[in-house]
């Protein structure tokens, strides 16, 4: 997958979401992919510089339909999840503000995502391990 068609899909999703108004977004939240999924987050090859290093997302909980992680105490993911799989969420790098990190989560538990920032794509693939 290439930059741009990573890009173009994180817009077209991002664009699908906020056109929904937020009374909207409410009742599209679901609880059906509540749990703690856990992984992985290296630079995507091909889509990253060589100066890149691995995310540290490698664990994301999902209660209530609310997608959230955590590195080192500080929230570093915010975001819901709809009855169809798709998340849309924020990743916070530390001490600046939240890029898009948007995805989608299959019947098989795999929570499959994208997050960009300069130079760098990083493919999330996480996998649930319990329910909450």
């Amino acid at each position: 997958m290439t930059k741009r068609a990573f890009a173009a899909i994180c817009a077209f999703v991002a664009a699908l979401l906020a056109a929904q108004p937020d009374e909207t977004q409410a009742r599209m939240i679901s609880y059906a992919y509540d749990g703690v999924y856990v992984g992985a987050t290296p630079p995507a090859p091909g889509l990253s510089e060589p100066f890149c290093e691995p995310l540290p997302l490698n664990r994301i909980e999902i209660k209530n339909g609310a997608l959230r992680a955590y590195d080192g105490g500080r929230q570093s993911v915010k975001g819901f999840v709809t009855h169809d799989g798709f998340f849309n969420a924020d990743y916070y790098f530390p001490g600046r503000q939240g890029v898009v990190f948007e995805g989608a989560i299959d019947d098989a538990g795999r929570l499959t995502g994208g997050i960009m920032d300069g130079g760098c794509a990083w493919i999330v693939n996480l996998l649930k391990t319990t329910r909450m």
